[in-house]
């Protein structure tokens, strides 16, 4: 497959060069309210999903001096290339601000009622929380990770977070984000639309864009002489309203009065996952440098296949592919490549991270924690090996290393009988939990639990969800 320069290139040199005084740096904006100073950059949070989780034995890492079986870290920047897994190789170059993390099963997405895996993981995922699949769409029962992380660090006239989803095959991408009431929050789908609810208000003229902000404010005053003379219930009701019609009011003032220098083009219609993913990531930058929001979630869905070499084959990576990754060599191989195909696209992003300048001389990345995971542990329905890999989060996390532990939780995970004739194996991974509560911490947010606390495996254990990975800090 011939190589071709990306299509952000030199929209990206563009974006760079006004980076400088007045230019996409935090220094260059005048709002009302910011809460980060002069000199101070704020910490921010990308939370990236994959479909089909990991191929597991090609992605590992088993160099000299870690056993399999035997909890014990790896020293990422010691490592010659040749040591490296080829789904990890795109990433050698970012080695020194790499965690990764071999040990997390999507466990209590095993414990959950029956239903469309997929569904069940992608909830367990990124809030922690049993599915609620009682309606039409499943639901969540608590918020995601990145909501959590947006509520404590997000400034009342900026976007609480922004959701995106790189669509380019047969599939979508897989919801991330879900509000505190479980339901699914809407993503923009095409980099056109994250365009426009990043810099729309920005880049509007209008003068019917502070009008509309004044009226909002007349309402909220009205919200609060209703509340005069009401019953709690009814109060707590008209205050929840006025909260978002105030919010409301904030970010029309904060966004349309917004100075960024010269703003991202606005990206034409694009088809291939690529040329997708590469807008996506240079609106990503400019959003965090501007501080227009602290928090995104971008969701990769399905490539297709003759973008990593398997057009030969099938056009359907889900049940072409990922599904026979334990029968099939050919089909491993196949999602091995697809995986690596993502590791090549996420070293992109995070090279466009570390050349963008942030407010404190630093760039993004050192001030971003960049989190990649998937809906699953591998393409066959299968949560026993789960393995995110982050990057960034200095000022949180050792960096540069490797963590491998050992399956030895007490509940059943659902395996191929070519792994166990009886189906299953009747140990698993840490709760991935323990992840979500570090990464809640890592962005100030003081929990001791994200989603489930506890949970009685099949053999009758009470397994403990709660805590951070402690070998992480």
């Amino acid at each position: 497959m011939s190589r071709r320069t990306p299509l952000w290139l030199p929209s990206r040199r563009r974006m760079l060069q006004g980076l400088g005084a007045g230019g996409l740096g935090l220094a260059g904006l005048r709002s009302r309210t910011l809460s980060a100073s002069d000199g101070d950059a704020p910490k921010r949070l990308l939370i990236l999903s994959h479909c089909h989780g990991w191929p597991h034995d090609s992605w590992k890492l088993r160099p000299s001096g870690l056993t399999e079986g035997i909890a014990g870290e790896v020293d990422l920047t010691n490592l010659d290339p040749s040591e490296w897994s080829q789904p990890l190789a795109p990433l050698y170059g970012h080695r020194d601000r790499m965690i990764a993390i071999d040990g997390l099963s999507l466990m209590t997405a095993e414990l959950d009622v029956d239903g469309n895996r997929h569904d069940t993981g992608w909830v367990h995922a990124w809030t922690g929380s049993w599915a609620d699949v009682s309606g039409s769409d499943t639901r969540s029962t608590s918020p995601s990770i990145d909501q959590l992380v947006a509520a404590h660090v997000s400034p009342l006239d900026r976007l609480p977070s922004l959701e995106l989803s790189v669509n380019a095959g047969l599939e979508t991408g897989r919801p991330i984000s879900y509000a505190a009431s479980g339901a699914r929050l809407p993503v923009s789908s095409t980099p056109a639309l994250a365009w426009q609810r990043l810099f729309g208000l920005t880049a509007n003229a209008d003068p019917l864009v502070f009008r509309q902000r004044d009226a909002l404010a007349w309402a909220s005053g009205q919200l609060q002489t209703a509340k005069s003379g009401q019953g709690s219930e009814a109060r707590a009701r008209l205050s929840a309203h006025q909260e978002l019609v105030q919010g409301l009011a904030d970010r029309i003032e904060g966004l349309a009065g917004l100075e960024c220098g010269e703003l991202p083009e606005v990206p034409g219609d694009l088809d291939a996952f690529d040329e997708s993913f590469d807008a996506y990531s240079e609106l990503v930058a400019a959003a965090f440098a501007c501080d227009i929001t602290r928090v995104v979630t971008l969701s990769m869905g399905e490539m297709p296949t003759a973008d990593f070499g398997w057009d030969d084959v099938t056009d359907d990576v889900h049940k072409g592919l990922a599904h026979n990754i334990y029968d099939d060599p050919d089909a491993h191989q196949a999602m091995t490549d697809y995986l690596t195909r993502h590791a090549g696209q996420v070293a992109r992003l995070l090279d466009l991270l570390a050349a963008t300048p942030d407010v404190d001389g630093r760039s993004l990345l050192d001030n971003t924690l960049v989190v990649w995971g998937s809906e699953l542990a591998d393409g066959w329905h299968g949560y026993r090996h789960w393995n995110p890999v982050l990057f960034g989060g200095s000022w949180a996390f050792r960096q540069g290393l490797y963590h491998y532990w050992p399956h030895d939780t007490p509940s059943s995970v659902l395996v191929p009988s070519s792994v166990s004739s009886s189906g299953y194996v009747d140990r698993c991974g840490r709760p991935h939990q323990q992840l979500l509560v570090s990464i809640a911490r890592a962005m100030g947010v003081s929990v001791d639990a994200v989603g489930i606390e506890t949970v009685q495996g099949q053999a009758g254990d009470w397994i403990d969800c709660r805590g951070p990975l402690e070998e992480l800090s």
